[in-house]
């Protein structure tokens, strides 16, 4: 009879905290068996609707065929955090599932999500500040799901984390979740990373480095990264006969249509109006966490070179949020 993995432990944490690199570090873990693509999104119909990455259960737990025998099976999904229905879900998937939150200041994180969202084509106003107010349809540019609109949580609703959390604490008890702040992550990796471990009951594993690659990047020729994002018709005989070719050929040209750069410093004046905005739902994280977050709304915002610390670049199986 053919075995089933079911994971017992899920990365929720929000978009740009440093998801994918916690992924990548576990993934490396001997007793660890993570899901072969990152952001499944299963649990987060709500708000993802049929645009998952993983849509049925087949096609969900397919993710974990080679997790045999591992003791821990775990993915990472950046939706979960602001889907209402998810804690429940997963709870009622494994009951006995651990929660790994991973969050950064609000301001950042939508900042940068900005970024991200024109880099890979759902989000088409440029100005941050313009961007982050409107609340104009995005649509699919490139890919599956070309000319539908984009069901993400908005920016706002992504960074609700007081709420977010308390969700996850109230159906899984605090001693089931773990909350990485990504100041500390990004500051000592190393030391989060083994915390992590033994918040999931596991033998520490020293890993040689702690790769930090996949710094803020910008498109050169928008068109040509929505072509490159998925295998058009032109160039998809050369995937069926070599799928080996086809990404090679697919990442030479993804890498000489980006540039590597920091970001544009956000506007002091519409900094300090969110640093305001954010102010009651941070003073709430604080008191939810026990920690101090002063720093989450200091003004201004130092620019940063690589302001995803240690995030790292995947193929991934389909449209994601992260």
């Amino acid at each position: 009879m053919l075995k089933i993995n079911k994971p017992n432990f899920f990365i929720v944490g929000a978009p740009k905290c440093g998801t994918t690199a916690l992924y990548s570090y576990l993934s490396g873990h001997p007793d660890i068996g993570m899901s072969k693509d990152k952001e499944p999104n299963f649990f987060a119909g709500d708000v993802v609707g049929h645009q998952r990455n993983s849509a049925t259960l087949t096609q969900y737990l397919s993710n974990f065929s080679r997790a045999t025998g591992k003791r821990r099976i775990g993915e990472a999904s950046t939706t979960y955090l602001a889907s209402r229905s998810a804690p429940k879900e997963i709870l009622d998937f494994n009951p006995s599932a651990q929660i790994i939150v991973m969050v950064r200041s609000p301001i950042d994180v939508i900042h940068s999500m900005h970024s991200q969202k024109l880099f890979n084509g759902t989000e088409h106003i440029t100005r941050f500040e313009l961007a982050i107010d409107s609340q104009e349809t995005r649509y699919w540019r490139a890919g599956p799901f070309r000319g539908e609109p984009v069901l993400r949580p908005h920016y706002r609703e992504i960074t609700r984390f007081s709420e977010q959390i308390q969700r996850y604490f109230d159906a899984f008890g605090k001693e089931r979740v773990h909350v990485i702040l990504y100041d500390d992550f990004a500051k000592a990796p190393g030391i989060a990373y083994e915390n992590v471990l033994s918040f999931l009951r596991l033998r520490s594993y020293k890993r040689s480095n702690f790769e930090i690659i996949n710094e803020n990047k910008r498109v050169r020729f928008p068109a040509l990264q929505n072509w490159l994002m998925y295998p058009y018709k032109l160039l998809r005989p050369i995937g069926y006969v070599s799928p080996a070719l086809w990404r090679g050929i697919r990442d030479i040209a993804r890498r000489l249509n980006y540039v590597y750069e920091s970001r544009s410093a956000i506007e002091a004046g519409f900094r300090q109006r969110l640093a305001i905005e954010y102010a009651p739902d941070v003073r709430n994280l604080e008191m939810l966490l026990g920690v101090n977050l002063d720093h989450w709304l200091a003004c201004p915002s130092p620019v940063v070179s690589n302001p995803e610390g240690a995030l790292l670049q995947f193929r991934l199986g389909g449209p994601t949020g992260s």
